[in-house]
C-alpha cells in the first residue's frame, strides 16, 4: 500500500473528533499503519512537515510522541517540531487509565518518546512496529 498522509491531517482530526476514544484509535492504531505503509522517502517528508497545534495539549503531546517514536524505530531524525515545548506535558498523562496498575505499567513499559512527552498510551496498544492494529479504519482526507 502506498500511504499518503500528513501529521497535519491527524492534528486536524484531533480537533474535529467526536470523542477521546476516536482520537486515540486514529493516532495509536491508524497513523502507524499508514506510516508503515509509506515509502521511506514519504515517511521522511511527512515527518519534516510541522503540524499546527490542535488546541488540545494532551493530544498534541501524544501526536509528537508518536511521531518521535515512529521516527526512531524507522531510523529517521526526530522532527524539529517534536521538540517544541507546547508538545510536552508537565504531569504525565495516562491516556486511558482502564485498570488498576495501568499507570505503573505505562510508566515502566512505554517507549522513551512517550515518557519524554509525558503522554502515555497503554503499552499493549503498541506492537513491535509502533501501534498498528487491524481495527484501524480512518482514511486521511
Amino acid at each position: 500500500m502506498s500511504a499518503r498522509f500528513t501529521f497535519q491531517e491527524y492534528s486536524d482530526f484531533i480537533s474535529d473528533a467526536r470523542d477521546d476514544h476516536e482520537r486515540y484509535r486514529m493516532l495509536m492504531h491508524n497513523l502507524p499503519r499508514f506510516f508503515h505503509g509509506a515509502t521511506r522517502e514519504f515517511q521522511s517528508h511527512a515527518l519534516r512537515q510541522r503540524p499546527s497545534l490542535s488546541g488540545k495539549p494532551r493530544w498534541d503531546a501524544l501526536l509528537a510522541a508518536l511521531a518521535e517514536h515512529l521516527a526512531m524505530i524507522h531510523d529517521h531524525p526526530i522532527p524539529d517540531w517534536c521538540h517544541e515545548k507546547e508538545r510536552f506535558l508537565d504531569i504525565p498523562w495516562v491516556v486511558f487509565n482502564r485498570y488498576e496498575g495501568m499507570r505503573t505499567l505505562a510508566l515502566t513499559r512505554s517507549p522513551a518518546a512517550f515518557l519524554r512527552h509525558g503522554a502515555l498510551p497503554d503499552p499493549e496498544d503498541l506492537d513491535a512496529r509502533g501501534g498498528e492494529r487491524p481495527d484501524a479504519t480512518f482514511m486521511p482526507r
